[in-house]
């Protein structure tokens, strides 16, 4: 009995270390109009999973507060870096959203044609 105890002390242990990244460009910058305002923006989102009872509700969060810091624009260039830290018996599973925000162009800025990240 003791050596079960010693094993199941040594796994909670040495579990608490792991931590996984995972990386994919979602979007692009297709389509851009003339004189667009590019502004970055970034959202974040956390999900705490004991042994594998989770759901994705995270990522639609992170998915609504990114579209929430452009409300009068669209949303362009998304970039998602999901990451997993691992211990013993739960999970964290965090996920970051970067974008860019286009809002349309300003009437007095018509004679620039190119894109404008500020």
């Amino acid at each position: 009995m003791k050596e079960l105890i010693k094993l199941c002390l040594a796994a909670a242990i040495s579990s608490g270390c792991t931590y996984s990244v995972h990386q994919v460009a979602l979007g692009n910058f297709d389509d851009l109009p003339p004189n667009a305002r590019l502004r970055p923006i970034e959202a974040q989102a956390a999900q705490k999973v004991f042994v594998a009872a989770g759901d994705t509700d995270f990522a639609d969060e992170a998915m609504r507060e990114l579209a929430a810091r452009c409300p009068r624009g669209q949303v362009v260039g998304i970039q998602a870096r999901h990451s997993t830290s691992l211990g013993f018996f739960v999970y964290t599973n965090k996920l970051k959203l970067s974008g860019y925000c286009v809002e349309a162009p300003s009437t007095a800025a018509a004679s620039n044609t190119r894109a404008v990240v500020d």
